[in-house]
This record gives structure tokens, C-alpha cells and sequence, in this order.
């Protein structure tokens, strides 16, 4: 491999790691709250478990989010393909903003940071022109921009379908909810690895194309297991300072962790994102030859 890959494949496993701080912890903030007083409790098992899920999701992705993968090569945003500096200075651009809104404990979005470091680098270097707008506006722009309304329609549906009456909840109904905590963490930890992986590998393949055939799977297994790493690291961070501004409810037990902890699978409604991209019907093998054409 190529100096420029080699630092490529560094700079992606930082994103990637900064990902899974930031993105692990907002999948386990039920598993983080104390039942009790709804506070911020340290434990590091959540971590475990919303780390090896989201590292699953993003090796899986490989072959799940093929749709995905197509639609954030480099040629789908620009009308010309840029050059290996290009895209390491974007992947550079979205791991160090990423790392920030971690440290600073900030919810960030991993697509947003890829999205608008390709968008103001391109604008800056090549001018406006050189974006294919209709593409950014149709399959990247809108669905971002929707994506928080369809999960506040969502909320409020499932909400009005899982509302509980009673004061009192039983034992058994406890056990439940505590079972459902755990497998709703795993599903979103699993959802935004297959969502967010594709995103970043496909800046990773890019600066693999002169390498053989069987390593276009590295930058999916690179980001796999910095995404496990930066949730055993730095995962608990923007669970707590989710935890710390949440409204409380006053419910069975004193206080209770806020009511829509109780459903983090909301966020899967990410998935319906994978068939928002371009359609191309491409394979990561037609992908390479396409740009080495």
C-alpha cells in the first residue's frame, strides 16, 4: 500500500473510533440511567455490549448496505473524481470534528461531519459548480433533513401504542422492561453500524483502489473494530451528558429514567435510510472498477 493509504486507513480508524464514543453511548443511555433517580450511573458492561453490536453492524455492512456504500463514493457527490488528497482531507476534517464534539461531550452526527467536510471542501477548492447538486439534494440533503421528523412521528406513535396506565408496575413487568433495555441497545448499537460503516468505508476503499481485490473488506473491518475501541474508551461521555439534560418524570420507584429511554430502538428508524440511496445495483467490485476505468 501506498504512504497516502497507509495514513488514510489511520485517519479512518480515528473517525471510526470517534464514531462509536459518540454514537455507542447514545444507544445505551437507558442501560446508563439509574431506575432509581434517573441519573447518570457509571457501568461498564453497557459499553461491552453496545460496542460489540456496533462493531457487528458495521462488519455486516459489507453486505447489507451495498445501496449505502454506492451512494457515498466520491464521484456521486462531485462531477469529477477527486484525488486520494481530497479525500483524506475530508476524512481527516470529519474524524477531527467528530473527536471535539466527543471530548466536549456533544451529540454529533458521523454523517453530517462526512457530508459537510466533502461539501465545503469541494465548494472551497473546485467551486459550487462542481457538486452534483441533484444528487446531494435528493438522496443525501432531504432524507438528512426529514430524518428527525419521521423519528418525532415515530416517537409519538409507538409512544401512544406503549403507553402504560397504573401507577404501579409489577415485578415480572420490571424484568421485562430491564430485558427490552438490553435487546433495544443492541438493535440501535447494530443499526447505526450498518448505517454509519458504509459512509465511511467508501472514503476508505477509495484510497485502496491500486491494492488487490480482497482488501476492499479492510476499511470495513478497520472501522468495525475502532468502533468497539471508542466505545470501551470514551462511550460513556455523551450517554452522561444526555442523561444530565433530560426532563425527569415522577413515576413507580421515585424517580424513573425518562420516559423515552425506555424505547432507544426508536432510533432505528435510521434503516429505511439504506434504500434512500442511489440504487446503482453496484457492487463493491463493479465500484472498483468503475473509478480505475
Amino acid at each position: 500500500m501506498s504512504v497516502t493509504a497507509d495514513i488514510g486507513l489511520a485517519v479512518l480508524f480515528v473517525l471510526a473510533f470517534g464514531n462509536g464514543a459518540n454514537d455507542v453511548g447514545k444507544s445505551i443511555i437507558a442501560l446508563m440511567t439509574d431506575p432509581e433517580t434517573a441519573t447518570f450511573r457509571p457501568r461498564y458492561s453497557p459499553l461491552v455490549w453496545g460496542g460489540i453490536f456496533s462493531g457487528l453492524g458495521s462488519v455486516a455492512a459489507i453486505v447489507i448496505s451495498v445501496r449505502l456504500f454506492s451512494a457515498f463514493t466520491p464521484q456521486s457527490f462531485l462531477q469529477t473524481a477527486p484525488g486520494s488528497s481530497f479525500i483524506l482531507a475530508a476524512l481527516a476534517g470529519a474524524a477531527a470534528w467528530i473527536l471535539l464534539a466527543t471530548l466536549l461531550r456533544i451529540q454529533v452526527s458521523t454523517t453530517h461531519a462526512i457530508v459537510g467536510a466533502i461539501i465545503v471542501q469541494a465548494v472551497y477548492l473546485l467551486g459550487a459548480s462542481s457538486l452534483q447538486w441533484d444528487f446531494l439534494i435528493w438522496r443525501i440533503l432531504l432524507p438528512l433533513a426529514a430524518g428527525p421528523f419521521a423519528a418525532l412521528v415515530g416517537v409519538y406513535i409507538l409512544s401512544r401504542l406503549l403507553h402504560r396506565r397504573g401507577a404501579e408496575a409489577s415485578e415480572t413487568s420490571s424484568g421485562r422492561v430491564g430485558l427490552a433495555d438490553w435487546g433495544s441497545a443492541a438493535g440501535v448499537a447494530f443499526a447505526r453500524g450498518v448505517n454509519d460503516a458504509p459512509k465511511m468505508a467508501a472514503l476508505g476503499t477509495f484510497l485502496l483502489l491500486s491494492t488487490p481485490e480482497d482488501t476492499v473488506w479492510l476499511p470495513y473491518v478497520i472501522v468495525g473494530v475502532a468502533v468497539v475501541a471508542g466505545s470501551l474508551v470514551w462511550g460513556d461521555r455523551v450517554a452522561k451528558t444526555l442523561i444530565g439534560h433530560t426532563p425527569q418524570q415522577r413515576g413507580h420507584r421515585g424517580w424513573r429514567r425518562p420516559g423515552w429511554s425506555h424505547c432507544p430502538w426508536l432510533d432505528c428508524l435510521r434503516l429505511p435510510r439504506l434504500f434512500w440511496a442511489q440504487d446503482s445495483g453496484a457492487s463493491h467490485s463493479h465500484f472498483r472498477k468503475n473509478m480505475q476505468g
